[in-house]
Formats: C-alpha cells, sequence, structure tokens
C-alpha cells in the first residue's frame, strides 16, 4: 500500500512560514492602528504573550490564534498546498 500517495514536499520550511507569519501579524496590526494592548482587550489574549509571538520568543498555540483573530474579524484554516 502505498502510504505518501498523498504527500507534497512544500517549497517552505516551517521556520520560514513562521517568520512569515509574523511579519505579516506584525504589519497587519499596525496598519489598522491596533497597539498590542489593544488587541490584547479585543482578543482575551495577555499583551504579554502578543509581545512575545511578535518578539519571537514564543509560539502562539492554535487556540491563542483564533482568540487573537477571530474578534477582528479573521480566522486561520488548513489549505491543501499546490505542488509547484
Amino acid at each position: 500500500m502505498d502510504y505518501d500517495i498523498n504527500y507534497i514536499e512544500s517549497s517552505y520550511d516551517p521556520y520560514e512560514l513562521n517568520e512569515i507569519f509574523i511579519k505579516e501579524f506584525i504589519r497587519f496590526r499596525k496598519e489598522n492602528n491596533l497597539t498590542q494592548d489593544l488587541f490584547s482587550k479585543f482578543s482575551n489574549v495577555s499583551r504579554e504573550k502578543i509581545a512575545r509571538i511578535e518578539n519571537r520568543s514564543h509560539s502562539p498555540s492554535v487556540l491563542s490564534l483564533l482568540k487573537i483573530l477571530g474578534p477582528i474579524g479573521y480566522t486561520i484554516k488548513i489549505e491543501k498546498v499546490k505542488k509547484k
């Protein structure tokens, strides 16, 4: 049986994707004039945790991401990677 039939090799590594995500997260927050404190109040995630995510000392859990993104009208989703 061929177990790897649906496996697709990604052109990004997880660390690169994490860096892209953090940069976009910070850009979005600043473009929308949201301070870390205001983001914290909307999301019920501590300002300290948001700061640790942004300075790359903490990787957020899926639950934290959903809490942070939901009140501002965003979510996360699993999306199939396209082959090159």
